[in-house]
């Protein structure tokens, strides 16, 4: 797998997963509790706690969104390069959040 390959792979989870998490916060009974404007947050770091819970909460679905167009756009740069080894040495962290992001996948 290339790294725009693996780059635009992680972007495609985080996408669906922003999607999906977004559509709980949205209609799910679980949130109805929270003010709408804080609910992500509070229900994140009430329901884990600790700084697992505050990571997790300052991680809206909005900010994962935001984070997969960001890797689908380092990913498009990469495929539209014609300069040798430009995939190696340009966006390192890009390459890392992504294969962080493939790496931490569950059956």
């Amino acid at each position: 797998m290339t790294p725009a390959e693996e780059i635009t792979a992680a972007a495609d989870r985080l996408g669906q997963l922003a999607e999906a998490a977004q559509k709980d916060l949205d209609c799910d009974d679980y949130w109805k509790s929270y003010n709408p404007e804080t609910a992500w947050w509070d229900g994140l770091t009430n329901g884990m706690g600790g700084a697992s819970g505050d990571l997790a909460g300052a991680m809206p679905p909005a900010a994962a969104l935001e984070l997969s167009r960001w890797l689908r756009s380092e990913a498009r740069r990469l495929v539209a390069t014609t300069h040798p080894g430009w995939q190696e040495a340009v966006s390192p962290h890009a390459h890392a959040v992504a294969r962080a992001i493939n790496g931490g996948q569950r059956p």
